[in-house]
């Protein structure tokens, strides 16, 4: 059991809402559906370069800049530290070159991890509670995000393998997924058999992989989610969200739980109900994904 949550703004040009402050509050609503880690994706005005945010072992130091940027191979610039790790630009945008880039940097240095890739999104992950996340998190403003409660039942409890997933090595994809995805290792034998890296053991790592790759072929989100429904087996409920907005997959016998509130302003999604009373109000009309469903909003 793990619990996830979505907000999108629809106000015209909602660069800076309090997307941080929402998530937040909503995960708190969840908390009891995972203690493990928690983690939070946000989707702010586009920046004019890409950047890459990579995570650092808790308590390790972070090498030289000039050691970092030189095993960029070039492809690094303006290095910023940040708390748990460091972003930098990347001027490469080409899911090959991506792709090839975070695999150096996580092979010579262990412990290190892409977790996100892209000109708007941001991520931030902790071992435990939501509230550990912090300011960092509470004030990030955008146009919309998603959020994760993890419950570990398999794979290992540390920022590698909390969610939200970048979908690797596409930019500006992110997923948070409840579930389980039985056909995982088969679909991950297969993208590592083309040259796909990845960052965990996680099997929800998988679904932003496949559903970016539909989507670097030209596909829309709404046609692509279609795709992948017939790809994953499992039972699960998931978020997937990109530059434009959020999408969702509730799996064909509908085992674990998904509801929406939607207005004219606003969209907001969750595992539960408190969640979405706390921040559209107690009168607000809950509806539920039902098996099988695909839906997707678009920001303003």
């Amino acid at each position: 059991m793990c619990g996830i949550a979505g907000i999108l703004y629809r106000t015209p040009k909602a660069y800076y809402q309090p997307v941080g402050h929402t998530l937040l509050a909503m995960a708190t609503c969840l908390q009891h559906r995972g203690s493990d880690s928690a983690g939070i994706a946000v989707y702010a005005k586009a920046e004019r370069q890409a950047w890459l945010q990579v995570s650092w072992p808790a308590g390790a130091a972070l090498p030289e800049p000039r050691e970092i940027l030189a095993a960029g191979g070039g492809l690094l610039s303006q290095l910023q530290p940040e708390t748990g790790g460091f972003r930098a630009v990347v001027s490469a945008m080409e899911p090959d070159a991506v792709g090839a880039l975070t695999a150096g940097l996580e092979q010579q240095f262990p412990g290190a991890t892409a977790i996100a890739f892209g000109k708007s999104l941001c991520i931030h992950k902790t071992v435990g509670l939501a509230e550990k996340l912090g300011e960092d998190a509470e004030d990030m403003t955008g146009t919309h995000g998603i959020a994760h409660l993890r419950l570990a039942t398999e794979s290992r409890i540390d920022p590698a393998h909390a969610q939200p997933f970048w979908g690797r090595p596409y930019p500006d994809i992110a997923v948070t997924h409840n579930g389980h995805i039985t056909n995982y290792y088969k679909l991950r034998k297969r993208m590592e058999a083309r040259g796909f890296s990845f960052a965990s053991q996680n099997d929800s790592e998988i679904i932003g992989m496949v559903i970016g790759e539909k989507l670097a072929a030209g596909m829309g989100l709404e046609d692509a989610l279609y795709e992948t429904r017939e790809v994953l087996d499992g039972s699960f409920s998931f978020l997937v969200a990109t530059t434009d907005g959020i999408g969702v997959l509730r799996d064909p016998i509908a085992t674990k739980p998904l509801l929406y509130v939607e207005t004219d302003d606003m969209v907001a999604l969750a595992s539960e109900h408190q969640a979405l009373h706390r921040v559209m109000g107690n009168g607000a009309k809950v509806r539920e994904i039902v098996a099988r469903e695909v839906r997707v909003w678009s920001r303003a």
